[in-house]
């Protein structure tokens, strides 16, 4: 099962551990509503889904394989700016 981690910001804890005490200052929500996570307080992330969206496998069961085009599309799609997650462009 994916993490708990929203992949929107998966590259921005690759390259700095600490930018979301440095991005939020101590709050609960950064600026742009999202927390540690990367869920705002609806449990919708910065690509615009739900954690529980990206638990199931849409790999084929006979394939032994694991991924979720959800998930995959958003890490794909998410980068860090050196200050908090964007969105590639």
């Amino acid at each position: 099962m994916r993490g708990k981690y929203s992949p929107t910001v998966s590259r921005a804890y690759c390259l700095d551990l600490n930018w979301w005490d440095k991005y939020s200052q101590g709050n609960s929500y950064d600026p742009e509503g999202y927390d540690m996570y990367g869920y705002n307080k609806d449990d919708i992330d910065r690509a615009g889904n739900e954690e529980y969206q990206y638990y199931h496998n849409d790999a084929p069961f006979e394939l032994d394989l694991d991924y979720n085009n959800l998930y995959d599309d958003a890490l794909l799609s998410w980068t860090f700016d050196g200050v908090k997650p964007v969105k590639k462009t």
